[in-house]
């Protein structure tokens, strides 16, 4: 989705001059000698191949000429995932750019350097590099290219996962856009840019509202973008619609409407093979995979997964695509009963999850965030009076904030004092429950009947019939079947030879909870044994956990988990590892 707001700038003039010849594919000519520097470019943008490019290189080239050359190459090769590839050309550009003088192609370049280290997963470089183009962006003098560098630059917000921020500085471009656009002052050429880059921009406001799940405004967003494309560029079939056409197929995969975003997702696919923009066919391959698993699709959901995870390209992206390949690779062979894929996905998911370097990643992008707003500060400072009044007001700002600071440490302390006692309550709850097999793990906070007289009538009244029942709930109980995500108290009902009426009262009456408190209590239980005696289970994500317990989502497990024991997971999970257990 990122958006290379020069080199964008190149497509247009291209779409707009070659229009025509940018629909058809050229063969390889036996020598491309004979082809003048423009039938190359032409070449270049209508087949999207790398080598009419790399061959004007050779040529004798104007600096300028070259500059653009280096933008071109540097663009397609990141569509191909040929990073290293991509890199060298950026690098060419920057060095150029700065023999040269030229702020604008400099900027081009680090922002471009910077993205390419953040796909290769070389935070701490791109941090460098990405925090170099900072000054440079603010020296661009007014108007398109300078807005579109700080939408670029804003898109590292999006990484961080700070999508109110990322909206909030995008909302700010487009208004600085609609102004020029108000002013009149650009024809032609200059013209069909800022319409292309305003679509773009507010394809980025869309993404940024759909992340945060409100799609009413992504989707009248997305709509606008539309709008924009389909009158002044009808027949584009470049990034910007590509783009487009994925955000909307998101977009509807996020609101469970699988049947809308199947198409725009399959269109990704099919533009990206005529296309070669294999990154945005990546992701569209991912999201596929996952509308099939969950409208029940399993061997579709399979291929597109494993096409995916064959295809892998490097993204910069804040959902992390390689292990929702591996996920749903997972899931759907599982569900087709393909034992050895499932179990091979599954190993492959542990060790990506266990590879990954989460806290790396997070403190370089939270450094990278406090660093923006430092830098905002100083300058702000720098901007206004340096009078007494504000230093003073600065001093009695810092008392209030230690005192703040002061309060909310304590009332940290309280708090995590009061989840430690509730978790080795719970804790020794487990321990002594574990004495009596047929009780089960119910909720914290909930007290148990002890009326002896109440309980001496419901033991006479118990007949064979439950009793058996209560004798199978116990076998039950310790067979782990409760982790199968399909169980339901019909089917429980079933297996136990009664009807779910007598199941539901036995449980109501003898467990003191209802259905699924008593399925997600043995499920609990269940995975804070595997935490407590394997180790490694420390270490794996809330999600994962949920799903090896039976839970059908991360937000359902979390529920359970802090109804059973009065802690979250994240808690009780840094309340294992302070213990050393």
């Amino acid at each position: 989705m990122r958006l290379k707001c020069y080199s964008l700038f190149l497509i247009i003039l291209s779409f707009l001059c070659l229009h025509s010849a940018a629909l058809q594919s050229n063969p390889l000519p036996d020598t491309l000698a004979k082809y003048s520097n423009e039938e190359l470019l032409d070449r270049a943008f209508s087949t999207h191949k790398t080598f009419y490019l790399e061959y004007l290189e050779k040529r004798k080239l104007s600096v300028d000429e070259t500059k653009l050359l280096y933008q071109d190459l540097g663009r397609m090769l990141i569509s191909e995932g040929k990073l290293d590839s991509a890199l060298v050309y950026y690098n060419k550009l920057d060095s150029l750019a700065i023999n040269t003088d030229d702020l604008t192609n400099e900027v081009v370049a680090k922002l471009s350097i910077a993205e390419l280290h953040y796909r290769k997963k070389e935070y701490k470089k791109s941090q460098m590099v990405f925090e170099a183009a900072q000054p440079l962006i603010e020296k661009l003098p007014e108007g398109m290219n300078k807005v579109l560098s700080k939408a670029e630059y804003s898109y590292f917000y999006y990484l961080s996962g700070k999508f109110d921020l990322f909206i909030e500085q995008n909302l700010k471009n487009l208004q600085e856009i609609n102004k020029i656009e108000e002013s009149k002052a650009l024809k032609g050429v200059d013209l069909d840019f800022l319409w292309m880059g305003k679509s773009v921009l507010i394809n980025f406001i869309a993404h940024g509202y759909t992340m945060k799940e409100d799609f009413a405004s992504a989707e009248k967003y997305l709509n606008e973008s539309k709008a924009i494309i389909e009158k002044h560029f009808p027949d584009d079939l470049y990034s910007s619609s590509l783009m487009r056409k994925l955000a909307f197929g998101q977009l509807y995969l996020f609101k469970k409407e699988f049947d809308k975003a199947i198409p725009y997702l399959q269109e990704v696919i099919n533009l990206g093979d005529s296309l070669s923009f294999k990154e945005y066919q990546y992701k569209a391959r991912v999201f596929l995979a996952i509308v099939n698993y969950q409208q029940g699709n399993y061997k579709e959901a399979l291929k597109q997964a494993e096409t995916a995870i064959h295809s892998q390209v490097a993204v910069a992206d804040y959902i992390d695509f390689e292990m929702e390949a591996l996920r749903y690779a997972y899931l759907s062979s599982k569900e087709l009963g393909a034992t050895e894929k499932a179990l091979e996905y599954s190993r492959l998911f542990i060790e990506q999850d266990a590879a990954m370097n989460d806290n790396r990643k997070s403190n370089f992008i939270n450094s990278f965030i406090n660093n923006l707003e430092v830098n905002k500060l100083e300058e702000d400072i720098k901007s206004t009076s340096n009078s007494n009044h504000l230093l003073r007001y600065g001093l009695i700002g810092f008392g209030i904030l230690t005192v703040v600071l002061l309060l909310f440490s304590f009332y940290q302390a309280s708090e995590n004092k009061a989840i430690r006692a509730r978790i080795e309550e719970y804790m020794d709850q487990m321990d002594n429950e574990a004495v009596d097999e047929a009780t089960i793990v119910v909720p914290l906070k909930k007290e148990r009947r002890t009326n002896e007289q109440r309980g001496s009538q419901a033991n006479e009244e118990i007949d064979d019939k439950t009793n058996k029942i209560l004798d199978k709930l116990t076998e039950f109980e310790h067979s782990n079947l409760f982790v199968d995500s399909r169980m339901s108290l019909s089917y429980l009902a079933s297996y136990l030879g009664t009807n779910t009426i007598t199941l539901s009262k036995i449980i109501n009456t003898f467990k003191e909870m209802n259905f699924n408190d008593y399925i997600n209590g043995l499920r609990i239980r269940y995975i804070i044994d595997r935490i407590k005696n394997e180790p490694q289970f420390e270490q794996y994500k809330i999600s994962y956990l949920a799903e090896v317990s039976g839970f059908s989502s991360h937000s359902i497990f979390s529920k359970a988990f802090k109804k059973s024991t009065g802690v979250t997971p994240s808690q009780f999970l840094d309340y294992l590892k302070d213990e050393g257990r």
